[in-house]
């Protein structure tokens, strides 16, 4: 169970996200494949029993997981391994990678 800061891979652009016209945790989100697009106001929960890779895109705030809280930026990557369930707490928008 461990979340880190990783470097940046290649990422799909905005445009090959599918956009749902409902809100999910009063966020917007797109998928793009196993990929998520998320533009959240405040705070989203997500669930891993395997690895995501979460890009912050614009934004600040901090994750919070079992193991406590780490903060986070724009331009910053990260990977989330086994954690169970995570939120990504702030006004950002992120891209995980599945």
């Amino acid at each position: 169970m461990k979340l880190i800061k990783i470097a940046r891979e290649q990422l799909p652009a905005r445009e090959d996200f599918v956009f749902s016209d409902k809100t999910v945790q009063g966020a917007t989100v797109g998928k793009c494949g196993t990929s998520l697009y998320i533009i959240s106001p405040r705070r989203f929960k997500l669930y891993t029993d395997g690895t995501d890779t979460v890009h912050i895109l614009s934004g600040a705030g901090h994750f919070k997981w079992a193991r406590g809280e780490t903060p986070f930026a724009a331009g910053e990557s990260f990977s989330a391994e086994n954690v169970g369930e995570y939120e990504v707490n702030g006004n950002c928008e992120f891209i995980v990678v599945r």
